[in-house]
């Protein structure tokens, strides 16, 4: 691991020290060029992307100049990561999507305080030779092999693998990596996903309708109050907004081989996940008509397709069979399909009737009414799409939510793992927490049982603080009565002879004090005589 994070921040220094040199000149794709903001495509026009300094060298595939034609581009999901402190406005009404956002679905909302964003990258094959989806093969997540039918059945001799999502792939180069804020409503990333090339890639009304349903209902839209209460023992009186009684907050939480779950948090902003033993989220979600268990595992299970390397371009490979029809209005044989969608309308791109490198084979005729729609530029035009920089990518790393994706020789990212793997650290998680607990809970017994001994000691301690107390009065007064006293007896010696010799005693006492004087001043003057004489 330290190794790992060694080789980040050695990369990361390297680049972000190239920025200044690099950022006029080169070509590092990833957003605009004409915008402040930057998003996959702003400068789109028949497929063309621009770039963006995100990442402040050349990593990746030329894209300021080049045309690149839409099945010579991929993408893949990669997964999520949370960044606090840089909500979205997709919760507004206004939003910033193509379209209205107003969702009656949405059930939960609450805030986005600490942020969850999705993670895609984008790619680009330098070696395409016009053959569309026929060019290459594809790999099935499920089955776990490759096929190759798009190949045999309407091919141009190269069978190129479609294998983006591996680190060491020698067809595709990258050409940016993108984050997209959750939000799970329409003209957003999942909608846009599921009703154009989801909708083909499934092929399962079932599916397609269990996901749709999903999205607009069973998943919360931010940070939400679940109205009941945890332990204390967990929660933190420091953490943000936790100041009401220990209620718990639930919202998604990026996961294991970039799948999606729900997690508890003790504070209203579901920084701090709850680590409690008492209270299971599956329970939660499940009480509030949230998706769980079984549901959540199908969702994720939905979504495997999509972290393997897909065409930009909507396909289906059951469609193996060509939709030339004769059109007698144009008195010719052309390719039949839906309207045609890549939000440029130019007759020129590779969208149009009659420029179909597939000859109509692999149509995918989604449910929007659109045939073989560009899915990234979807991505693009209809969804709040940014540049995921290397910040993103290591605070993404570190929380352990996206699959791996090699940037300029740096491997973001954490490796797949099985199911059976992550149970194993579940279980040993839980089973260091569940020994956490249990030391709390001998260490609270044993201060319980030293409870009557400890009230005992606290009562003598007491008396002891009252007995001291009285006796520091007790000595106090006794002090100041010294005090005033010995002060009064001094103020009676000085006034004595006046006032305290009885009117019978006055004669004799003045006359002896009179006869006292006169002896002294005759001693006196003897001695002073006497020195005279001896001088």
């Amino acid at each position: 691991m330290k190794t790992i994070i060694s080789v980040l921040l050695a990369s990361l220094a390297t680049m972000v020290g190239a920025q200044s040199s690099y950022y006029a000149t080169s070509n590092v794709n990833g957003g605009s060029s004409s915008s402040s903001s930057s998003s996959y495509g702003t400068s789109y026009k028949n497929n063309y992307y621009g770039y963006s300094g995100a990442y402040g060298t050349n990593l990746f595939a030329e894209t300021d100049s080049s045309y690149y034609d839409g099945y010579q581009q991929s993408w893949r999901y990669l997964g999520w990561y949370v960044k606090c402190g840089y909500p979205s406005d997709r919760y507004d009404d206004s939003g910033s999507g193509s379209h209205s956002n107003s969702d009656e679905g949405q059930r939960w909302e609450g805030n986005n305080y600490c942020q969850r964003y999705l993670i895609w990258a984008a790619y680009v094959d330098e070696s395409y030779q016009g053959g569309g989806i026929g060019e290459y093969s594809y790999y099935d997540p499920y089955s776990g092999a490759w096929d190759d039918s798009a190949c045999d059945v309407h091919g141009n001799g190269r069978c190129a693998p479609m294998d983006c999502h591996l680190s060491n792939t020698t067809t595709w180069k990258l050409m940016g990596v993108f984050k997209e804020a959750s939000y799970f409503g329409d003209d957003a990333f999942f909608e846009q996903l599921f009703k154009h090339e989801g909708v083909c890639l499934w092929n399962d009304d079932d599916l397609y309708e269990f996901m749709s349903e999903s999205r607009e209902e069973k998943w919360t839209q931010g940070c939400v109050n679940t109205g009941i209460q945890g332990n204390g023992y967990y929660f933190d009186d420091s953490s943000y907004g936790n100041d009401n009684g220990n209620y718990l907050y639930l919202d998604l939480k990026p996961t294991w081989n970039g799948n999606m779950t729900y997690g508890l948090y003790t504070d209203s902003a579901c920084k701090y996940e709850y680590e409690g033993l008492d209270i299971d989220p599956d329970s939660v979600s499940a009480s509030m008509g949230l998706l769980y268990g079984s549901y959540l595992e199908a969702w994720n299970d939905a979504l495997e397709v999509y972290k393997v390397c897909q065409p930009c371009k909507a396909y289906n490979l059951q469609q193996q069979s060509s939709s030339w029809q004769y059109n007698s209005s144009a008195g010719a044989y052309q390719y039949y399909k839906n309207d045609d969608d890549d939000d440029s309308h130019d007759d020129n791109d590779d969208d149009s009737l009659a420029n179909d490198p597939n000859e109509g084979y692999f149509q995918c005729d989604d449910d929007a009414g659109y045939s073989n729609v560009n899915q990234c530029m979807k991505f693009r035009s209809h969804a709040e799409l940014e540049v995921a920089t290397w910040e993103d990518l290591v605070t993404a790393t570190n929380q352990g939510g996206i699959l791996q994706v090699d940037v300029g020789g740096t491997i973001f990212g954490s490796e797949r793992m099985s199911s059976e793997q992550y149970k194993y650290m579940t279980r040993m998680r839980r089973s260091e927490l569940a020994e956490e607990a249990k030391k709390y809970s001998a260490m609270i017994a044993e201060v319980n049982a030293l409870e009557p001994e400890a009230q005992e000691w606290n009562g003598r301690g007491r008396l002891l603080m009252t007995v001291g107390a009285a006796l520091f009065v007790i000595t106090l007064f006794r002090w100041c009565k010294r005090c005033f006293c010995s002060r009064r007896e001094e103020e009676v010696d000085i006034s004595k002879p006046l006032l305290e010799v009885p009117p019978g005693d006055l004669y004799e006492t003045l006359a002896r004090e009179h006869e006292e004087r006169v002896a002294a001043s005759r001693s006196y003057d003897t001695a002073t005589s006497r020195s005279y004489e001896t001088q």
